[in-house]
């Protein structure tokens, strides 16, 4: 199924009628027939999106509307409202109540299937998500709500000249939006090269020196890296005697091409500063979880102290590595390393000093390394470099400097007087030569370690390379 509808409607016509479209287009539709059963259906069976139909009561809908929205729970569906009379005024009031959309009956076909696959799209990211929430997302949601409230978001419009932005720019102003707007031309928007100052909303007239310039830019804006994660609000031309029928096509239309807002009605300083808020926040929330997730894959493979990948992520890749040069005959060095007597810097000076030494350590064989070489720290003291497309000459003057660069520069630690020496041993081995074609992971690892051993075994801050065939 696409998702699940919940619909209310006091008039139990009106309710097969629309549940016969949604099921048409393979929604899975559940009915309730008074707001209580609403509130019922939605803690059982967790509707995707909830229909509610405001032209019985609208009252009542509304309560139901902010009841829904403002539970304080963030898995809570999307409300959207449908009324007969959709003036200005039962808009906003939607909107204030937290409606996601609000639709005008009897429904474009089109709009109202793009208004759900929209609202759909919005939620995927969060039903996606399984099981208990991170700790480390439930702190920084807790942590960064207050920061996103606390400041105004970045909000450019573009017009079809720049008096007309302009003049909504202070009709919004008048209206109470406190966010940082600027007026921008289509050349600006698509110039924007830098995500973290690109505008966070983009409110767009639907005619800018063209019918359906609105649309060309919403789709390249969603296209560009720099601004493919803004809100884009696009502003029909209309008015509350409503959208004809081209209007309500575009609508649907710029929200398959991603659009997260419109206007159908056309230009409204209330209504839009609430739209822009609403987007904001749902901005938020997705950016958040996007960072989060980033910060789940960063925990799960780096190293926490040094910032280079762990074994879980770099042995895998390391294989893969090694499949890749034996497949193209492509010589792939590995190098061990180990440093030399670090358990006696832990007993002597403490762990402290002993993680001091690890990160300093990792700092410099990360700066020696190619963007294209793999650095890990595989474990305690020791770590892991491999080397693409280099030869066993390279590899090894790659390992002497390494050496020698650790042991010439003395470490310093905090609160100590004077820096310590520290040396490392380090094994070299091969892989990709023509007679490695079915070389392994293991193989390979066992290699390196065999040299690495050698190199203690000479007296330590050593270089040894292993046995391969060649």
């Amino acid at each position: 199924m696409a998702g699940r509808i919940l619909i209310y409607d006091g008039i139990a016509a009106n309710r097969i009628i629309l549940r016969c479209k949604l099921s048409a287009a393979c929604y899975q539709v559940l009915q309730a027939v008074s707001y209580g059963d609403v509130l019922r259906q939605i803690a059982k069976d967790r509707p995707d999106i909830v229909l509610v139909d405001l032209d019985e009561d609208p009252e009542s809908g509304l309560r139901l509307c902010r009841t829904i929205t403002q539970s304080g729970d963030d898995s809570a569906p999307p409300v959207i409202c449908l009324a007969s009379g959709c003036t200005t005024y039962l808009r906003v009031a939607a909107l204030r109540a937290g409606a996601s959309s609000v639709m005008a009956k009897p429904f474009h076909d089109g709009l109202l299937m793009a208004t759900l696959r929209r609202n759909l799209r919005e939620q995927q990211p969060f039903r996606d998500r399984r099981g208990p929430e991170p700790a480390h997302l439930a702190f920084e949601l807790s942590e960064e709500e207050a920061q996103y409230h606390a400041r105004p978001g970045r909000v450019a419009v573009i017009g079809a000249e720049r008096t007309i932005p302009s003049g909504w720019l202070s009709k919004l102003r008048r209206a109470g939006a406190r966010h940082d707007f600027s007026v921008l031309t289509p050349d600006d928007a698509l110039t924007q090269n830098d995500e973290s100052l690109a505008p966070e909303i983009y409110v767009l007239g639907a005619r800018i020196r063209r019918p359906h310039d609105g649309l060309r830019l919403l789709s390249e804006i969603k296209s560009r890296s720099a601004t493919q994660h803004a809100r884009v609000i696009l502003v029909l031309e209309g008015g509350d005697a409503g959208a004809d029928q081209g209007h309500l096509t575009d609508a649907a239309m710029a929200f398959d091409l991603g659009a997260d807002d419109v206007l159908v009605n056309g230009f409204q300083e209330e209504e839009l500063a609430l739209r822009i808020d609403a987007s904001l926040a749902r901005k938020h929330r997705t950016d958040l979880l996007r960072r989060s997730l980033h910060t789940g894959m960063q925990l799960a493979t780096l190293d926490p102290l040094t910032g280079l990948y762990n074994r879980r992520f770099a042995f895998p890749r390391l294989g893969r590595m090694i499949r890749t040069a034996c497949a193209s005959q492509q010589p792939l060095a590995v190098l061990a390393l180990d440093l030399d007597r670090f358990k006696s810097i832990n007993d002597t000076l403490g762990h402290s000093a002993g993680d001091a030494v690890l990160v300093e350590v990792a700092r410099r064989l990360s700066e020696a390394a190619r963007p294209r070489d793999l650095v890990a720290r595989s474990g305690g003291e020791e770590f892991l470099i491999a080397l693409p497309e280099t030869d066993l000459g390279r590899a090894h003057q790659m390992a002497q400097l390494l050496r020698e660069q650790i042991r010439a520069n003395p470490i310093a630690l905090p609160g100590r007087n004077g820096p310590i020496r520290v040396t490392i041993s380090i094994g070299v081995t091969m892989t990709g030569t023509p007679t490695q074609a079915a070389d392994t992971l293991e193989a390979v690892l066992d290699r390196a370690d065999r040299a690495l051993y050698a190199a203690k075994a000479d007296g330590r801050d050593q270089v040894s390379c292993a046995g391969f065939a060649a």
